[in-house]
């Protein structure tokens, strides 16, 4: 579920993009760069002394400077101070010397927009599988860290989410650099042509990687236990709340909740079910999508340049064989070999070939016959007339045929019933023909209402069913088991 205060609006943040952004984000930055040499309090002397080295600042006041502190101050970006210390007199007291800090949220804010202000022509993605056999080594003292102090455990911990953190940002920002606009257009140059063994080397050697790796990684998995890292994730908690923090207040159950979440997120990173397809397979199966891509466009250029290659020297061998013929006739006859006949006219036929052989000549194979017709409106086809023929006898025997058939049929069907009526269970072994009839009369009187209807030789018939009862139909290629109906004939 998402958290309540995602919904709230971050107050921190707003002196990023205001018109006083310029004025706002000096003053930050300077505290920041004390912060990092241990220096946590200022002045806003000592502010104004540094933004004074700047010219855009030239003609910025120490009133300037007071008032912006106070709106970060109210922006909850700096904690203020009363330094009652150097007040001597009760004058020096009233003028209210503060010093300044920056807040917790700020020095993050700071820390993540330095880091933003690095990515810019950076890329710090990798496939590097030495991460991954470091993880699993780690992790393979899963077994004997659980007995270890808490503080071992608390440092074991760290260090494994320390490396998932590492292996899913460094693969999650280097393929992410393949699907940039820049990166596509330059898969698309001839200088490219110079990485591309490299890259499907890399790319290649970094599935056999995470494939070695992998196999070894779900058997781990596979031995622990959910209670086990309950157990050590408690002692995680344990070690926690034995360091002192000041103003910091431990919610053990989110911590839990926050470690367990985390551990389900490396499981899942590794191992797939059959609901999800795991990260780590995902990444496989992009990195081979990666390597067809690069193939394509590596394929695509060189085509590009062999279409363009300069053929000058081909013309130019061709103009001499023709700058040697002896004749107009050896000309003639070089001209047809390299360049074609001219002016050539192409019939298609479909003959039957009597051989299947490629080194079968055109000259071998039998000619092939093709009519030319006309290429006018008014022409019409000849057509032969051909007289209708008496085939009277015929349908007269093919009539007889089907009523002997028809009755035979009538005849073994009508050997079924007894004393008027068709009792299934009664019935001895059915040809497929007798079953086939019978369930297609059954049929047709299930689905009228009256349970009623005709047979194909007029009979009428009605279908009665015996309830709760099942039977056993044999027949010559199987056995039925249905209910159990009659069939009463009029």
């Amino acid at each position: 579920m998402i958290n309540s205060d995602v919904f709230k609006q971050i107050e921190q943040v707003k002196y990023l993009a205001m018109e006083n952004t310029w004025r706002y984000r000096p003053i930050i930055r300077i505290m920041y760069h004390n912060h990092l040499r241990y220096k946590y309090w200022h002045y806003k002397e000592d502010i104004y002394n540094e933004l004074k080295k700047y010219p855009q600042f030239k003609d910025y006041t120490l009133d300037n400077l007071k008032n912006d502190l106070d709106y970060l101050v109210e922006n909850k970006n700096l904690e203020v101070l009363q330094d009652s210390k150097k007040a001597k007199t009760l004058e020096e007291f009233k003028n209210r010397q503060f010093k300044y800090q920056l807040s917790q949220y700020t020095i993050e804010i700071e820390r993540m927009i330095i880091e933003l202000e690095k990515l810019q022509g950076e890329n710090k993605g990798s496939l590097d599988t030495d991460l991954v056999e470091t993880f699993r080594k780690k992790l393979e003292s899963f077994l004997e860290i659980k007995g270890a102090p808490p503080k071992k455990v608390y440092s074991w911990w760290n260090e494994i989410s320390d490396y998932f953190k590492k292996i899913n940002e460094n693969y999650q920002d280097y393929i992410k650099s393949f699907y940039t606009p820049k990166v596509e257009e330059l898969m698309k140059t001839m200088e490219f042509i110079t990485y591309k063994k490299d890259f499907i080397k890399y790319l290649k050697e970094f599935i056999k990687g995470i494939q070695g790796n992998i196999i070894y990684l779900e058997k781990i998995f596979s031995e622990i236990d959910e209670d086990e890292v309950k157990a050590l994730l408690n002692k995680v908690l344990e070690h926690e709340k034995t360091i002192p923090r000041l103003n910091y207040k431990l919610d053990e159950g989110e911590f839990m909740r926050t470690n367990l979440a985390r551990w389900q997120s490396i499981q899942n990173w590794f191992l797939s079910t059959e609901e999800r397809k795991s990260d780590c397979e995902t990444i496989l199966d992009i990195t081979n999508e990666i390597i067809m891509k690069i193939t394509r466009y590596a394929s695509q250029i060189s085509e590009r340049r062999n279409s363009g290659a300069n053929r000058k020297l081909e013309y130019r061998k061709l103009l001499e064989l023709f700058y040697n013929c002896k004749d107009l006739e050896e000309a003639h006859k070089l001209s047809a070999v390299t360049i074609g006949v001219f002016s050539t006219r192409h019939i298609l036929g479909n003959p039957i070939r009597e051989t299947e052989s490629i080194n079968s000549s055109i000259f071998e194979e039998k000619p092939h016959q093709v009519v030319v017709k006309p290429r006018t409106r008014k022409y019409r086809e000849r057509l032969t007339k051909t007289p209708i023929e008496d085939k009277r006898e015929q349908k007269e025997k093919l009539k007889r045929e089907l009523r002997e058939r028809a009755e035979r049929e009538r005849k073994v069907i009508e050997e079924l019933i007894v004393d008027n009526k068709i009792v299934f269970k009664d019935l001895p072994t059915l040809t497929p023909f007798q079953r086939n009839t019978l369930l297609r009369w059954l049929s047709r009187a299930n689905n009228n209402k009256t349970k009623k209807s005709k047979t194909e030789y007029g009979r009428e018939y009605q279908v009665l069913l015996q309830d709760g009862e099942k039977i056993t139909l044999n027949c010559q290629d199987g056995i039925l088991i249905m209910p159990n109906y009659i069939l009463l004939f009029n």
